[in-house]
């Protein structure tokens, strides 16, 4: 199967509502060695994947009811722009896949692992998927000026501490991307991350998601991570051998591809 189609296949694995807080692995009771590094690679415990894993079921099984999908809160203007991006969509041949980067928050929802890595004055955070990079700078308190804040997939980021809990707040980000669901936003997303320990292997990441232009209300996410100290991160690129992008009349540019 080309890169692009193992990519979609992947997303499938995400939920695909956006106010969701899925039921990760229950608590064991040990407490973190020093609660404020979360340094090593963490595995995304919210995908269907995992935790149809965790139940001891399989993904696409046709006894299992599909979840329901709550209605997004987007005004009436990105409501016309999401029926936009899925009309222009429509018309690609079945498999047809681009590689778009998912920038936040999206990249924090995908089914794949990611590293932290703690240095003085930040967190960086490097992502398998795409090899996307987070920088969250800790010694400053303010956000770029807005003549320096270029938009791009991941943001401006700059966190602070809140007893064990990691606040990180980011703007500049693009309205390229868009939440898991197809759900589209505006440059003026504004997103609050709170990271804390469950225990010694699992932690917790709440969002809020404000967009004035584009969200009715604020979308509340909870996602659960767990470390996994065996792993390594891996390359991966969407683009490396892909034959499945979208060609100008919406085929697949490489055709059919057999294996």
């Amino acid at each position: 199967m080309a890169r692009a189609g193992l990519f979609a296949l992947a997303l499938l694995a995400t939920p695909l509502v956006p106010v969701f807080a899925e039921v990760g692995p229950e608590p064991d009771g040990t407490a973190p060695s020093d609660p404020r590094d979360f340094s090593g690679v963490w595995m995304n415990d919210n995908s269907l994947d995992e935790q149809l894993k965790r139940e001891g079921r399989k993904r696409l099984d046709p006894s299992e009811p599909m979840p329901e999908r709550a209605p997004p809160p987007l005004t009436e203007a990105y409501l016309e722009v999401q029926a936009e991006r899925r009309e222009a969509r429509a018309h690609w041949s079945e498999g047809a896949e681009v590689c778009d980067w998912p920038g936040m928050p999206k990249v924090m929802t995908y089914p794949y692992p990611f590293e932290i890595l703690h240095t003085p004055g930040r967190i960086t955070m490097i992502f398998e998927a795409e090899s996307q990079v987070r920088r969250i700078f800790l010694d400053r308190s303010e956000h770029l000026p807005f003549e320096e804040l270029d938009p791009s997939y991941n943001g401006d980021s700059i966190g602070r501490w809140e007893g064990d809990t990691l606040v990180v707040d980011t703007i500049g980000l693009n309205d390229r991307t868009e939440l898991s669901g197809g759900i589209p936003h505006s440059d003026q997303l504004h997103i609050v991350e709170r990271f804390h320990y469950i225990d010694g292997d699992t932690m917790q990441v709440e969002m809020v998601l404000t967009d004035p232009l584009a969200f009715t209300r604020p979308i509340e996410l909870e996602l659960i991570y767990s470390k996994r100290p065996d792993w390594r991160i891996r390359e991966y690129s969407c683009l490396e051998n892909n034959r499945d992008a979208p060609a100008a009349d919406g085929s697949r540019a490489g055709g059919i591809v057999d294996n």
